[in-house]
């Protein structure tokens, strides 16, 4: 009986990714990545989606008038993108491809305006976090933006107990849903410091736990 339950989580993973996901920041990341693409994405931009998953954020770009090139490592969550895309009419300004992070060597330096990466930097290694970075760095143009949206770790010590005492339960949750956990990332104005970028804007929601940026690369780079 447990191993058809678990069976059937992971067949209706995808569908059910962006809400799991979405219950570790209470609803506030996917309300914060529309606005930081809202205000960054312009019309006729190409736009890169590192670990699109659903597609959530690559439809947003595309709905305002984007290019979006988005790629992701599981072909299920793909299949859901597709599908929304295919729904919203914006097919045709969306290219998914199923891939992992070492696929972003294969695009050209300096081919694209804007890099978005959401709730994705949690679910990697440092290692790959670095590497993300500097070829998101590589493939931008010269005055182009990098959005990131993802988990840190709040600097008052009140305010970390606050995040662990609300996050633990929501974490165990999303497990249940998803079979994905994350982790905050450490360090962030230091390895885009250290990948060449220039932090434009930076605001932290949910105690501090949820950082939403805004870099771009130097026109003088």
């Amino acid at each position: 009986m447990l191993s058809y339950v678990y069976m059937k989580i992971l067949e209706s993973q995808a569908e059910r990714y962006d809400r799991g996901i979405a219950l570790l920041s209470l609803g506030v990341a996917d309300r914060v990545a529309a606005k930081l693409v809202g205000e960054s994405v312009r019309p006729g931009d190409t736009v890169l989606d590192v670990g699109c998953g659903t597609g959530r954020l690559s439809l947003l770009a595309a709905a305002r008038g984007a290019l979006v090139q988005g790629f992701d490592l599981s072909g299920s969550m793909l299949e859901v993108a597709r599908t929304r895309a295919k729904e919203a009419q914006l097919g045709s300004r969306i290219c998914f491809q199923e891939m992992g992070i070492s696929g972003m060597a294969t695009y050209d330096a300096a081919s694209f305006d804007v890099v978005t990466c959401s709730l994705v930097l949690s679910e990697m290694t440092t290692d790959e976090q670095v590497y993300v970075l500097s070829q998101s760095r590589r493939v931008l143009r010269a005055g182009g933006r990098l959005l990131v949206v993802d988990e840190i770790r709040p600097q008052a010590a009140l305010m970390r107990l606050a995040r662990e005492i609300v996050r633990v339960p929501l974490a165990v949750i999303t497990w249940l849903l998803t079979q994905t956990s994350t982790r905050a990332v450490e360090n962030l104005s230091g390895m885009l410091t250290g990948a060449g970028f220039h932090v434009l804007t930076m605001q932290t929601y949910s105690l501090g736990s949820l950082v939403a940026l805004a870099a771009d690369v130097p026109e003088s780079a």
